[in-house]
């Protein structure tokens, strides 16, 4: 294992072991969601019901999914009646995607099931520990969202394409 020498190998480790530890979770959370329902259509459900009506393409902006992996969750959606497309007010020609009353349910008990999760699992911090965490995570993620169109890589003089680094030349 690294050495506290290197806490940027250590922090990328702890984030790779942080995601699949986070994909456990979603597996557990996904018992209880309704039959024919991918657990990450719950992530578009949740963008959808945070951000209000919404085009397709911009639920796929906010959720950084491609939008065909969003039309085939908005497709389980809809289908499991926990979202419906309408006519945009704003252009009529145009479709928005809106939460029903049973998605806007669903989304406030999965909050409330992740909420009760994870304050279990951190019931014994302190405060300080929880905000200090909330801050760095916060910033953190603001640091990787500002950067999520690859332009370090690309300022670098490096790609990354299907994991593998790529350097250019030329």
């Amino acid at each position: 294992m690294t050495s506290a020498a290197d806490p940027l190998e250590e922090l990328v480790h702890e984030l790779a072991r942080h995601g699949r530890l986070l994909h456990l979770l979603k597996q557990r959370m996904g018992a209880f969601l309704p039959a024919g329902l991918d657990g990450a259509a719950v992530g578009v459900l949740m963008a959808l019901v945070r951000c209000g009506a919404r085009r397709q393409g911009e639920i796929a902006e906010v959720t950084y999914l491609d939008p065909s992996t969003v039309s085939r969750y908005v497709a389980q959606l809809v289908r499991a009646g926990l979202a419906s497309r309408r006519a945009d007010p704003a252009d009529g020609r145009a479709v928005q995607l809106v939460a029903t009353p049973a998605g806007v349910a669903l989304a406030e008990e999965v909050a409330t099931r992740r909420q009760a999760l994870i304050g279990r699992m951190i019931d014994d911090w302190s405060p300080d520990d929880a905000r200090t965490l909330l801050v760095l995570l916060r910033r953190l993620n603001d640091d990787m969202e500002s950067r999520r169109d690859g332009a370090d890589a690309a300022t670098s003089g490096t790609a990354v394409t299907s994991g593998t680094a790529v350097t250019a030349t030329g």
